[in-house]
C-alpha cells in the first residue's frame, strides 16, 4: 500500500521504516531540509535504538524514500500519516499549529479518496473539528490512529503493540479497513472507536504513564 508519513520526528521517523519494512511504499515527508538529506542518505539525525538499521534496510529496498515538502509530487496513496509535533504553548495547551500546516498540506495535494491518519497527540475534540472545517467537501477521509510509543523502545513498540486504537466518523468503513491494512502484522486487540474518544485514550494513556 502506498502510504505518505508527514513529520519525520522520533514518531514519524519510526512509522515510515516499519511500515517500509512491512513491505508498505512509504514515502516520508518534512519541511526541515536537512532532516530528509540525512534521513535520505540512510542516518538518523537522533538516537532511537534500531531505528538506524531499520531505515538503512528500508532505504536499501526502495521501499522508503524522503522527500521536502515542496518538493513533493506524487500521489498520496490510501494513507497520510500526520506525525508532526504538538509541543506546549505558553497558556498551557497543545500549540496546533504543526498539526494545522500538515492538514493544509494535506488538502493541497488534491487527493481524492486519501485517508488522512492523526498520528500527533491532539486534544480531543480536535479531529471533529479539523473534519468538519478544514476538510469538508475536499474527498479525505479522517481517522485517529494514536500511538503509544516510549522513547528508546519505538521500534519494539510499534511492532509489538498492546492495542490498537483507531477512531472514525460514524459507518466510516473504510478508514477503519485502511488502518487495519497499515497493522496487518500485529495480531494485537483492535479498539474501533468514534473520533473523540481515540484522542481520549491517547491523553489517559499518556497520565498514565506520567
Amino acid at each position: 500500500m502506498k502510504i505518505t508519513v508527514i513529520g519525520l520526528g522520533h514518531v514519524g521517523s519510526v512509522a515510515a521504516a516499519c511500515l517500509a519494512g512491512d513491505g508498505h511504499d512509504v514515502v516520508g515527508v518534512d519541511t526541515d531540509r536537512e532532516r530528509v538529506r540525512c534521513l535520505g542518505s540512510g542516518d538518523v539525525p537522533f538516537c532511537e535504538p534500531g531505528l538506524l538499521e531499520a531505515t538503512r534496510a528500508a532505504v536499501l529496498s526502495e521501499r522508503l524514500r524522503f522527500v521536502h515538502t515542496s518538493d513533493f509530487d506524487e500521489p498520496l496513496g490510501a494513507a497520510a500519516l500526520v506525525a508532526v509535533g504538538t509541543p506546549q504553548s505558553p497558556d498551557g495547551g497543545a500549540d496546533l499549529s504543526q498539526v494545522h500546516s500538515a492538514v493544509a498540506w494535506v488538502r493541497e495535494q488534491n487527493p481524492d479518496g486519501t485517508t488522512l491518519v492523526m498520528k500527533s497527540t491532539v486534544p480531543p475534540g480536535t479531529g471533529l473539528r479539523l473534519a468538519a472545517n478544514e476538510l469538508s467537501g475536499s474527498g479525505i477521509r479522517y481517522a485517529s490512529n494514536p500511538e503509544f510509543l516510549r522513547e528508546g523502545q519505538a521500534i519494539h513498540d510499534w511492532r509489538h503493540p498492546d492495542r490498537i486504537v483507531v477512531g472514525v466518523e460514524p459507518n466510516d468503513h473504510q478508514s477503519v479497513k485502511t488502518v487495519r491494512a497499515l497493522t496487518a502484522n500485529s495480531d494485537a486487540p483492535y479498539i474501533a472507536t468514534d473520533i473523540t474518544s481515540a484522542e481520549m485514550i491517547k491523553y489517559a494513556s499518556n497520565a498514565f504513564l506520567a
